[in-house]
């Protein structure tokens, strides 16, 4: 049999799912559900604080708690659409070097007084620059010493692909996307920017099997050529 605070979630997650509330709508306080269901605090704090965790629902302070507005019962699908032909696109490495700045040490979980390698490559439709990619590698998926033509590490993932037989595009990887204003002069020249005009700022952390990172990529792509596309699948 199901511990109590678990029978009540599965309600209150019914009643979600079936629209009793809408996203936004202000939900069941602790006081409502130990009347509703006749339970202690610890019961109903425990059944709201596995539905806050899963998503369904979030608390401001002083406030109460709420419906979540994401649809986090459901699929969705987030894909970038590309504006120009894969054809059309060259890459150009501005620069690798070996580096041990502590934030960065601290994003690919390494130790302080190892090295990294930071790989800055801009890509080109056309002759119009679009996307600038700040890559750090461990030195582990760098091959020493490096090889002497840039042109070898335009991709990334081939290049380490070739050299340690690790396909990068088949690892976990989390990304998060944000609008920026950057006043940086390297990222304003390089993709030929007003301070006036946003970039979309790309994160990126991919993860080997064991769970450690192998590449930590700060991008900026030019707002003319950013377009995504959301997909959610039907409950």
């Amino acid at each position: 049999m199901l511990p109590k605070y678990e029978q009540i979630k599965q309600d209150l997650l019914a009643e979600i799912k079936n629209h009793t509330f809408t996203p936004g709508d202000k939900f069941y306080s602790e006081a409502d559900i130990k009347r509703k269901y006749a339970v202690s605090s610890i019961t109903a704090v425990k059944a709201l604080n596995e539905l806050t965790a899963a998503g369904y629902l979030y608390r401001i302070q002083g406030k109460g708690t709420f419906v979540s507005k994401a649809k986090v019962s459901q699929s969705v699908k987030f894909s970038d659409i590309e504006l120009h032909t894969s054809d059309t696109e060259r890459v150009e490495v501005l620069s690798i070097t070996l580096e041990q700045e502590p934030e960065m040490l601290v994003e690919l979980g390494l130790p302080e007084e190892s090295a990294y390698y930071k790989i800055v490559r801009v890509r080109y439709f056309e002759d119009a620059p679009f996307l600038l990619h700040i890559t750090h590698l461990p030195r582990t998926l760098v091959k020493e010493p490096l090889d002497n033509d840039l042109a070898h590490y335009a991709s990334v993932y081939e290049r380490v692909r070739k050299d340690f037989g690790i396909d990068l595009f088949a690892m976990a990887s989390v990304e998060t996307n944000e609008i920026v204003f950057p006043d940086e002069p390297q990222i304003l020249n390089r993709l030929h920017l007003s301070f006036r005009e946003p970039a979309v700022k790309q994160i990126k952390h991919t993860y080997l099997p064991d769970h450690s990172v192998a590449e930590y990529i700060v991008s900026y792509k030019h707002w003319k050529y950013f377009k995504t596309k959301i997909e959610v699948e039907a409950e």
